[in-house]
């Protein structure tokens, strides 16, 4: 799919613009401060109707405007038009899908996947379990858009689990709510798994040409419950009754995958203290493309990419592998200060951006 044109209302640093785009993208220039990020924030926010950067909404807003717009057209791969209005304003959130409005946000996943890239992806890597795990459920629930209840049902049983921990409760009770418990908690380990499986193999092979020291990248998921995937509920809810002295003192759930993590190896080695920044760059870029790769194959869409800033730490060489995996393939929006991307990128029509941005 392809961005045709995107305007924004009280959206960060624009009070109101409308930017048109080719079906091969553009390189968005412009000194920092610009706007270059926020319009990209806003081409992922018509993805998954929320920043992609994790800001709340109320931050989103122009200086002093207590409500903004996006209303973005998209050109679908099967040749349709599609548009996206999503409004925002007295904490409340609109969404419209060809002017309808549509009351569930996450029907957004079904039509329209944009990935996002930047230099914070490194965060994957050294950074805090919950970015890990925002990211790789992010993720799922593009490729599998059928992953967000079953994510939603299990949160909520964590937190309706965690307030009986608070208070009294008999043992039939605290039995109902661990089979509940290690029933969700199953399928969310299957979704993530299977999502896992499909990586691993591509770091094996899909790039293996172009990058050939991704084929010993790998990720490994972390289980606080230190089960494997094919573990039964009963072995779960065995494990949540071992656990019981230690959670009615905490008073929470203190295994589950809103623990979880993952890590990324290479050559069987921690990447968080063993690789280079050079290599743990590649492995979360090669990691987005392979996002893109799978949700084209299993989707049938072809998502929109964006590169915001990436290219200042890579080389030339590196920087031109990531044009081959991309060209004439995707869409692709690359945010720079510098100019020096048109040397790789050539041929991309330019925005430039500073004169007509307020910062």
């Amino acid at each position: 799919m392809n961005l045709a044109c995107i305007e924004l209302e009280n959206f960060r640093s624009y009070n109101k613009q409308t930017f048109r785009f080719t079906p091969s993208g553009s390189l968005i220039i412009g000194p920092n401060g610009c706007g270059k990020t926020n319009l990209l924030e806003a081409i992922a926010y018509c993805s998954i109707g929320k920043s992609i950067r994790f800001n709340h909404d109320d931050e989103l807003l122009h200086h002093q405007a207590d409500w903004f717009r996006i209303d973005s057209k998209f050109d679908t791969d099967l040749g349709n038009t599609l548009s996206v209005t999503l409004s925002y304003g007295e904490r409340r959130k609109l969404l419209k899908l060809d002017e309808m409005p549509i009351r569930q946000l996450s029907k957004l996943f079904d039509l329209v996947k944009v990935i996002y890239c930047a230099p914070e992806d490194l965060m994957l890597i050294g950074g805090a379990p919950r970015f890990r795990r925002q990211y790789f459920d992010l993720a799922i629930s593009q490729l599998y858009p059928a992953y967000i209840p079953v994510l939603r049902n299990y949160l909520h049983l964590v937190e309706q689990r965690n307030a009986m921990l608070k208070r009294s409760y008999v043992k039939p009770e605290k039995n109902s709510w661990d089979t509940h418990f290690a029933a969700a908690l199953l399928e969310v380990w299957d979704y993530r798994n299977r999502y896992l499986e499909l990586v691993n193999n591509a770091y094996a092979s899909m790039f293996s040409t172009l990058f050939p020291s991704v084929t010993s990248f790998k990720i490994d998921y972390l289980c606080a419950l230190k089960l494997t995937a094919a573990s039964s509920a009963d072995a779960v809810i065995r494990h949540l009754q071992e656990l019981e002295p230690r959670e009615k003192i905490w008073q929470r759930s203190l295994v589950g995958a809103h623990l979880d993590d993952y890590e990324f190896r290479f050559t069987g080695r921690r990447m968080r203290s063993f690789a280079s920044q050079g290599q743990k760059r590649i492995a979360v870029i090669v990691l987005k493309l392979i996002q893109a790769r799978l949700i084209e194959s299993i989707t049938n869409i072809k998502p929109v990419l964006l590169f915001d800033d990436i290219f200042a730490e890579l080389d030339g060489f590196h920087a031109q592998r990531i044009r081959d995996c991309t060209d004439s393939r995707y869409q692709v929006f690359i945010a720079s200060p510098k100019d020096d991307v048109k040397n790789i990128w050539h041929g991309y029509p330019v925005l430039e951006l500073g004169k007509e941005c307020e910062s």
